[in-house]
């Protein structure tokens, strides 16, 4: 990856040059054995992106308003996926920027299409505007300059409007989706938008304390509104017809990334192998399959090692349905939890082993 970031550096324009050298050094940092597993998968899948939009940019028929607008995005996604590995972010935050950094390079590829509505374009590049500019604390008006602020995030306010930006951010992988319908793309696009609008002007310093505060009071509705969009549109979807252990890779690996360590560790503990229990989980990574009735799944300890070990699917996935229960399935895991609920449909079908409320979930979209 950094071997083509730098052949693409070549063909860059200079202003993006500074930005494609601080991801290949953030790219680089990520390979140490301390980087959650999790928090590296983001950036790498955060520069594939980026280096997929370089293309775009230096394509000679992309339109100019469209490349100045792509290389402002580029810097703050860039910005962003740094700052999730400078020493200056708390560590709570850091896998919440990562995050946001990973679904705002996810629609790079939708806002640089020349297919993509104009309306749809706009409202994603502001979305990646302000939720970036939340997790870097990027002044207003500089757009993909970063300015890291040290120890910025200390109080309930700051973390509550980090954890917005990153539910907001997780709305991009529905509307990049390619399962989600045009009219729901645009639906949730603006939803979204307008929700991240009032939580830049929340957060935007130099604005009068009546305008963030008014921003603030707008901020809960319009959050609300965007999970009734998400909510809308993926009940609007089929259950994906694939097998249980396709259907439930998808659902762990989703659990794993999005919820958090403490409630994953809480409900499936004692599926573990007793040495990870003594040793302590530092991180659930992800699953793959290993036959029809089992997943294997991957780990990093706490002394920094990373581990698997196999795990029963119909033990697995009622344990991940008390940790992220059917109402706020679609709001955290998005697309993903499609396969959740089909993976309960099947495991209550054919085994009559109920998980949790993801059943009646998946009945009611049958």
């Amino acid at each position: 990856m950094t071997g083509e970031l730098n052949e693409k550096k070549q063909k860059a324009p200079a202003e993006l040059v500074p930005s494609v050298e601080q991801l290949t050094a953030t790219l680089r940092a990520v390979e140490t054995p301390h980087t959650p597993p999790q928090d590296r998968d983001a950036v790498i899948r955060g520069a594939q992106a980026v280096s997929s939009t370089l293309d775009v940019i230096s394509r000679p028929g992309t339109p100019p308003a469209l490349r100045e607008q792509l290389t402002g995005l580029v810097r703050a996604v860039v910005s962003t996926l740094g700052a999730g590995n400078d020493p200056g972010t708390p560590a709570p935050d850091r896998h919440a920027v990562f995050l946001i950094a990973e679904g705002s390079a996810s629609v790079l590829g939708v806002i640089g299409d020349r297919r993509t509505p104009q309306g749809l374009r706009e409202d994603l590049a502001g979305i990646v505007h302000d939720v970036t500019s939340v997790a870097t604390g990027r002044a207003p008006g500089s757009p993909g300059e970063a300015r890291r602020i040290r120890g910025v995030r200390t109080g309930p306010e700051d973390t509550e409007s980090l954890g917005v930006a990153g539910s907001l951010a997780n709305q991009l992988s529905l509307i990049s989706d390619p399962g989600t319908s045009g009219e729901g793309r645009k639906d949730v696009a603006r939803a979204t938008h307008d929700a991240s609008s009032s939580l830049d002007g929340a957060n935007r310093s130099g604005a009068s304390d009546e305008d963030r505060d008014q921003a603030r009071k707008k901020l809960p509705g319009r959050v609300e509104q965007t999970r009734r969009q998400v909510e809308k549109e993926l009940s609007a979807q089929s259950l994906p017809d694939v097998p249980l252990d396709k259907a439930a890779v998808q659902c762990t690996g989703s659990v794993f990334k999005h919820a958090s360590e403490a409630a994953v560790g809480r409900h499936v503990e004692d599926l573990l192998p007793e040495e990870w229990n003594s040793e302590g989980v530092k991180e659930f990574w992800k699953a793959q399959e290993k036959d029809s009735d089992f997943l294997e799944v991957f780990t990093q300890l706490r002394n920094e090692k990373l581990a698997d070990a196999p795990a029963r699917i119909a033990q697995l996935i009622p344990r991940l349905a008390d940790v992220v229960p059917a109402g706020d399935l679609f709001w955290i895991l998005g697309p993903p939890s499609l396969h959740c609920l089909r993976a309960a449909a099947q495991l209550d079908e054919y085994s009559g082993i109920e998980s949790g409320s993801w059943v009646k979930k998946a009945q009611e979209m049958e």
